[in-house]
C-alpha cells in the first residue's frame, strides 16, 4: 500500500492540472465557436464562459486541495507541483468569479453626452441617457479630431461628414457590437454610443462613451 501513494499523488495532482486548464481552455473553444458562427452568443459566453468555464475553475481549487496531502508524501518530487497548481487555481477562479460579477452588472445601452437632444442613431430605440462622469466636451471638434477619436476608442469608422462621425465596433472575443456617432456643434461636441445587443454588460457601452469624450479631449 505505501509503495501506491506516490501513483496516488502524481494521479491526483494530474487531475488537479487539468482542472486548472480545462475552465480557460472552454472559454477558448467557446470564443472560436462562436466567431466561427457554430453556437450564438448566447451559449458561448452566457453558458460556456460565464457558467461552465467559472464552474470548472470553483473544482479545480477543490480538486488542487485534495492533491495536497497525498502530493506532500512526496514533496520533491510533487509538493512544488501541487502547491503552484493551487495558486494558479485559486487565481483562475478569482478572475473567473471577478468576470462573472462584473459581466451581470447592469448597465445602460444607449448612452449619449446630450440626453436632451442625442445625436441620431438608425434603428436605437433610445432614449440615450446619461453615463455618470462622462460629459461633452465643449469645443467644437475638427472633422479629423472626431475621426482620430474614434478610431481610438477602437471604432470603425462607417461614415463621415463635416459636422458628424459614425462609426461601429464588434466585440474581440465574443462580437457584440456597438454603434457611436459624434457630433460637432458649434462650442460642444457630443457623443452617442448604442450597445446592438440585449443583455447585461458589466457597463461596456458607457465605457466606450467615456473613451470616445477622452479621446476627443486629448485631440482637441
Amino acid at each position: 500500500m505505501a509503495g501506491r501513494s506516490p501513483v496516488r499523488g502524481l494521479m491526483a495532482v494530474r487531475a488537479a492540472v487539468a482542472a486548472a486548464l480545462a475552465g480557460p481552455l472552454v472559454v477558448l473553444v467557446a470564443v472560436l465557436l462562436v466567431a466561427s458562427g457554430v453556437i450564438p452568443v448566447s451559449i458561448g459566453l452566457d453558458l460556456l464562459a460565464l457558467k461552465v468555464g467559472p464552474g470548472l475553475s470553483v473544482l479545480a481549487v477543490v480538486i488542487a486541495l485534495v492533491a495536497l496531502p497525498g502530493a506532500f508524501r512526496s514533496f520533491a518530487r510533487l509538493g512544488l507541483i501541487a502547491l503552484a497548481t493551487l495558486v494558479v487555481a485559486v487565481g483562475g477562479a478569482g478572475a473567473f468569479l471577478w468576470r462573472v460579477q462584473a459581466m451581470a452588472a447592469v448597465g445602460p445601452l444607449d448612452v449619449t453626452t446630450d440626453p436632451g437632444d442625442p445625436p441620431g442613431v438608425p434603428d436605437a430605440v433610445g432614449p440615450g441617457v446619461a453615463c455618470p462622469g462622462v460629459s461633452a466636451p465643449m469645443t467644437q471638434s475638427a472633422e479629423g479630431a472626431a475621426g482620430w477619436a474614434m478610431q481610438q476608442a477602437g471604432f470603425r469608422i462607417t461614415d463621415a461628414s463635416l459636422f458628424q462621425i459614425r462609426g461601429e465596433r464588434t466585440g474581440t472575443f465574443f462580437g457584440l457590437r456597438h454603434e457611436a456617432v459624434i457630433r460637432i456643434r458649434p462650442g460642444r461636441t457630443d457623443v452617442r454610443v448604442v450597445a446592438r445587443y440585449d443583455r447585461a454588460d458589466g457597463g461596456e457601452t458607457c465605457r466606450l462613451a467615456g473613451a470616445l469624450v477622452a479621446a476627443l479631449q486629448a485631440g482637441r
